[in-house]
């Protein structure tokens, strides 16, 4: 039954089981950075970076809201939606990746 988002945890919680990699517990080299973290207007905001070793540093940005249900539904349902693109590209792509995220 989630009626809202805190069903999923605190913007902090959500944030590190589900947005951050956990490169070390993986057993990876996977690198992640939250550049910053918002509770507003019903929903999470994330903005992070991701590197992956021998590949570019990747600019993430996502969305976890809930949507009212559907007629004959007993919840809500969970949408996430992330937008991302290379670090270098992030000055010129940042407009489209919010216009996409907000």
């Amino acid at each position: 039954d989630y009626t809202s988002l805190s069903s999923f945890g605190s913007l902090d919680q959500v944030a590190q089981t589900s947005i951050l990699p956990k490169g070390t517990l993986a057993g990876s080299d996977v690198n992640s950075k939250m550049l910053s973290s918002e509770s507003k207007n019903t929903a999470y905001y994330f903005d992070y970076v991701v590197a992956l070793p021998d590949q570019p540093e990747r600019h993430l940005q996502s969305i976890f809201t809930l949507l009212p249900p559907a007629s004959g539904s007993a919840g809500m349902t969970l949408v996430t939606i992330t937008a991302q693109c290379l670090e270098s590209d992030y000055p010129k792509r940042q407009g489209e990746i919010k216009s996409i995220i907000e």
